[in-house]
């Protein structure tokens, strides 16, 4: 596994900084970490954005990083380790 690629489509293409792609910071509360998603999830969400078909992979990639955010051990493994542990967890 390379680092930079991660395998399925329902995961991004390019692995980005899950609070990057949130906005949040590291110490940001899990709550925070919910407004966030749920403002991103909206913003991009595919039934919202039929005609921009970038939009679907920005959905894609918050809900993903999402995943990793809001499960505290994931979370927690990607704050260790980074993407090498959490692409075994999905």
């Amino acid at each position: 596994m390379s680092g930079s690629k991660m395998e399925g489509s329902s995961t991004p293409s390019v692995w980005r900084d899950p609070y990057e792609v949130l906005s949040v910071s590291r110490d940001s509360s899990d709550q925070e970490i919910k407004t966030a998603y749920r403002k991103l999830a909206l913003k991009y969400h595919p039934d919202k954005n039929a005609s921009n078909p970038e939009a679907s992979e920005l959905f894609k990639e918050v809900a993903y990083s999402y995943s990793i955010l809001s499960d505290p051990e994931k979370r927690r493994q990607y704050d260790t380790v980074g993407f090498e542990v959490v692409s075994f967890l999905l």
